[in-house]
Parts: C-alpha cells; structure tokens; sequence
C-alpha cells in the first residue's frame, strides 16, 4: 500500500529522470495549495466571508493552470509567472479590505516569497524576489501613511483569531512539507553523487589496469616473438635451444590469449550490455571440451587435473557464459598450482541447484586477496611459474554466474589451496534427484 501511494505520488510531481527538483517541489506546492485553499474557501464561507470564500474558486483554477503547465507541458517558468502574478494581484487588492497586516494576506506574502525562492531560476530569483519585497514593503508603508484605507474585516475577535490560526497552521505546515521534500531530495541526490563518485573511481581504476596491460603485459610477448625472430636470421641455433625457445613462446601467447578473451568480454559487455541466453542444457556435455582443452595446459605443469560429472544433470545456463567461467576457473587453479599438484572438478546437486567445485592444493589465497577478489580492485597475480594474468577473470565469473541465477563464492582448504564453489540452478530438478 505504501508503495504504491509512493509510485502515484512520484507520477503526480514528476519523476526525477524527468523533472528538475525545482518543478518537483513547485508540482508538490501547487497540489498542497488547492487542498489548502479548498479549506480555505469554506472556512471563510462559515465565518461569514462569502467573498473571500467565492475569490478562492479562480484561485483554485489558476493554481490548476499552474501544475498543468509545469507537470505536463514543462512550462515551469511560465507556470511560476503566472502564479506569481495572480497571488500578487489578489493579496494586492484584498490587503486594505482584509485587515492590512491584521489580516492573513501578510502571511500569504511571506509564503510566497519562500517559495519563489525554492522554485525560481537564478534569472527569475533576482526578479521576482526584490519584486515582492519591495512591492510588501510599499504595501506596509501605504498602510503606516494611510491608516485609514485599512477596512475592518472580522465582527469579533473569535473570528479573527480563527481565521488567523488556520491560515498560520496552513502556512506551517506548507513550509514543512517543503522542507523535508527538499531534505530528502538533497539525501537522494548526495547518496547519487557518492556512488557515481564510486563508479568513476572504478572506471578509472580499470582503465588504468588496461593501459598497464597494454603497456607491458601484451607488449612483452610481442617483444618475445621479434627476438626469436631476429635470432633466426642472425643465428644458427641448436635444436634444444630452439625447441626450448618454442616452448616458451607458446606458453607465453597462450597466456596473452587468454588475456585477451577476458579483456575483450569484460570490454563487451561495458559497452553492449550482458544478457543472458538460459536454455535447459546437459552440464557434461557442455563442459567435457572446455575441461580436455585445460587438461592439457595442466600436463605441460605436470599437474593431475580430474573431472567427474553426473551425465544426468540438466542446469539452466546460457552455455557460452558457464564454459567461459569454468575457464577462468580451472586457468586461476593451474596457474596458481605448483608442478605434481592436482585439480578435482566435480558436480553434484543439492535440492534445486547444481553444485560445481573446483578444489587445487596450490598456494591458495592471502587475506588480503580475498577481500577484493571479485572486484575490479583485484589486481593481477603472478603464478607458480610467474604466469601473469589481468584480474578480470574472477570478476567475469560473479557477473556471469549471477545473470544466471547462481552464485560463486570460495573457501580456503585445511591442507593449502583453494576450493570454488559454483551454485547453479537444475533445469526439473525433482526429475533429477528421482534418476
């Protein structure tokens, strides 16, 4: 219920997408005005005021006028002229005949001028607001000069005092509401402020990690390839050395490759957007390849990579995304795995999810890591075999894993290494545990 009298009010002053804060609060005003001065216009009507109860009915359509213009034309300036205008042109006319400064037009005076003040433009503010004073102030030094103009208005002081003590409370309470609507708003806007202030500082952090990486990280394996190759030309080389030269190179490009893919997918999606394309689709099939292919890279370390997957489980993924972060996984746990380690992937379900675990007994992970190791403030570690990586690949995982509902998080292992645990959701997950 709250929400939605929220979501409708939000709709009645504007949205802060759309609307600057001023229009807001001159909407929100407007909207106050007509509540109050259909109060108004029967409180004067009891008290024997007919007139000035009947003069509320334009004012009522004016102040109508006024949000229409601003809410939906977003004409504020224009709808501030006019109303304006039209309060001026009343408490101007009205003042000797209500009382003067014993009246409530004094009041109204003070309300509108606390308002321009809030709504207006700069432009406007060095207009309207000397306008008014000034035009209060010839209003009082007339009434001071000329006491007679002044006209009774109440039959006793009953009246007076009850005429007075709405339009006060009214006036209070406007210039509360105000207030707070202009407190929270600030709030708002300075709680924006921090995290845009956050996000930049991210951005800027990341794009100071992509030049280094350009800089150094990609050059140096370009550098490694001009020096085989100016060797080739210059020299006669042994076969071991050339094979041992080889070897490296293509350790090294490989590990550039891999660099690449996560800059080029982390570049992607900041540009693109992610979404995800979850299909119901078998996990051994899936990832056998992607588990091969690491095997491999895992033999050159002489490190036991071991895999067992239930051919049965059926989980909701998008397929391009889960190989990608079984990648970055298994590259983290081969790179920071010393030679003769292992690495054990298994699956298993739990309820409605799929549960995959990929456990190494490498160096594992400092305090002071972990604290940041699924964030762009992860930096770059070198490996057991000073293999360089650029921090991007834990961060893709997190983004991935939760644009398909799973969650990634990570324990340290008793006898030395890591374990990841990758939580995805079962496609008919009752069929599953049944089979």
């Amino acid at each position: 219920m709250k929400n939605q009298i929220q979501k409708y009010w939000t709709y009645v002053i504007g949205n802060e997408d759309h609307f600057s804060l001023e229009c807001r609060i001159f909407n929100a005003v407007t909207i106050f005005a007509v509540f109050t001065a259909s109060i108004n216009a029967i409180i004067n009507i009891c008290l024997g005021l007919v007139i000035y109860g009947i003069i509320m009915v334009p004012l009522i359509g004016i102040l109508f006028l006024c949000y229409y213009l601003a809410r939906h034309k977003q004409k504020l300036n224009l709808a501030v002229i006019i109303c304006a205008l039209s309060f001026n042109l009343l408490c101007g006319i009205t003042y000797f005949e209500s009382a003067a400064s014993n009246g409530v037009n004094l009041f109204t005076f003070i309300l509108i001028i606390f308002i321009l003040t809030i709504v207006t433009s700069k432009k406007q503010f060095w207009i309207w607001i000397p306008l008014n004073i000034a035009f209060l102030a010839a209003l009082l030094i007339a009434e001071y000069h000329y006491p007679e103009l002044v006209e009774p208005l109440y039959t006793d002081k009953e009246h007076k005092l009850l005429d007075l003590s709405q339009t006060i409370f009214e006036i209070i309470f406007m210039m509360i509401v105000i207030t707070i609507f202009m407190k929270n708003s600030y709030n708002k806007e300075k709680k924006l402020a921090e995290r845009r202030l956050i996000e930049l500082e991210e951005i800027n952090d990341t794009k100071n990690k992509l030049f280094s990486i350009v800089a150094h990280d990609l050059r140096a394996p370009l550098a490694s390839v001009e020096n085989y190759l100016s060797l080739l030309n210059d020299i006669d080389l042994e076969p071991n050395e050339k094979k041992t030269i080889e070897q490296n190179l293509l350790v090294s490009t490989k590990q550039t490759s891999e660099m690449l893919q996560n800059i080029l997918h982390w570049s992607k999606d900041q540009m693109q957007g992610i979404a995800a394309n979850l299909n119901d689709v078998p996990l051994y099939q899936i990832l056998e390849h992607t588990i091969r292919l690491q095997q491999t890279l895992a033999k050159e370390k002489h490190i036991e990579l071991k895999f067992e997957i239930p051919s049965h489980l059926i989980v909701i993924a998008d397929t391009d995304m889960l190989q990608l972060i079984i990648r970055n996984l298994l590259n983290n746990a081969i790179k920071f795995s010393l030679p003769n380690g292992q690495i054990d992937i298994n699956a298993t379900q739990n309820k409605k999810n799929c549960i995959i675990t990929i456990a190494d007994n490498g160096i594992g992970i400092s305090d002071e890591e972990s604290l940041n190791i699924f964030s762009l403030k992860n930096k770059g570690t070198f490996g057991t075999q000073q293999e360089k990586g650029v921090g991007l690949g834990l961060l893709l995982a997190k983004t991935y894993i939760e644009l398909q509902n799973g969650k990634i998080w990570f324990e340290r292992n008793l006898k030395g290494g890591t374990t990841f645990f990758i939580s995805i959701p079962l496609a008919h997950p009752q069929l599953q545990i049944e089979s």
